[in-house]
């Protein structure tokens, strides 16, 4: 596991792809899978000022989890994912429901996730200042579809939404809804995907979608990738299948940081690079 204080840096302000805003980004997503008292003494870490973190809960069991840190000049919703390899293939047999924008779709179970703390956690967000800072969504797994989401929920309230960064998001509404997102985000909108990780392929095309500009971490490069979407599709699904024998379990393509072949890793690693092309 590699620590995130060293490698957290202040957000930069550019619209197209930062590897250091991925990697802070990504470190704060694998904050979120943290206790509240260490969501809360982390973000202080990173100088937040101001933190704080919400969970809403169905029964015996947590439905969703996030947290929002703000400083001057930022506001930072980050929304924690799910390593549970069942409740992903749940996400097969999945249907949409009305979505944020006009005539557009959601996964039902992602927004019926979320919606019961929309309007708290907007609130949240109204009190930290949102009029006059700069709003970024991220998250990771399911947690990446809930920050999809509640981007178009937080713009048709008619709020702007700087940037969105996701990580192994599964796809999260129909063609209408992501193209309405796309155009609304003022900022840098990306989704990075792993080679190999088998959940940004659910739940299935063609009546999901996926928002934002794609970049694939691979072990050495990171690309916005020459193979068609068919072929990366079958790459996933045969590096899933090359982990069966460990199927109660997500592989380490899907994990934040689990190893070498997980998202935070390939992130260091490619902002390195990034750093000595630059300075050479």
């Amino acid at each position: 596991m590699t620590a995130g204080k060293n490698y957290f840096d202040p957000l930069k302000t550019i619209k197209r792809y930062h590897p250091q805003n991925a990697l802070s980004l990504a470190f704060a997503c694998q904050l979120s899978y943290k206790s509240e008292k260490n969501i809360i003494a982390g973000a202080s870490d990173w100088g937040f000022s101001q933190v704080q973190f919400l969970e809403v809960t169905e029964g015996h069991r947590i439905d969703m989890q996030c947290y929002v840190m703000a400083d001057h000049d930022n506001i930072i919703v980050v929304f924690r994912g799910n390593d549970d390899l069942k409740d992903w293939l749940a996400n097969f047999t999945a249907i949409t429901e009305t979505g944020p924008f006009t005539d557009s779709h959601a996964h039902k179970g992602f927004q019926d996730a979320l919606e019961p703390a929309v309007q708290e956690l907007t609130g949240i967000i109204e009190k930290f200042g949102a009029e006059s800072k700069k709003i970024w969504i991220t998250g990771h797994s399911f947690g990446g579809a809930l920050a999809s989401l509640y981007g178009g929920m937080l713009i048709n309230q008619h709020h702007r939404v700087y940037g969105i960064y996701t990580f192994g998001s599964p796809r999260p509404g129909d063609e209408r809804f992501v193209q309405s997102l796309n155009n609304a985000v003022t900022g840098p909108h990306y989704r990075i995907v792993n080679a190999g990780d088998i959940v940004v392929h659910l739940p299935p095309e063609p009546f999901y979608s996926h928002a934002g500009k794609r970049i694939i971490l691979n072990r050495d490069k990171r690309e916005t990738s020459k193979e068609s979407w068919l072929q990366l599709q079958i790459t996933a699904v045969k590096a899933f299948f090359r982990h069966v024998a460990d199927i109660i379990d997500i592989t380490d393509n899907h994990r934040l940081n689990a190893g070498n072949e997980s998202y935070i890793p390939r992130l260091i690693k490619d902002a390195e690079r990034t750093n000595r092309a630059v300075f050479k």
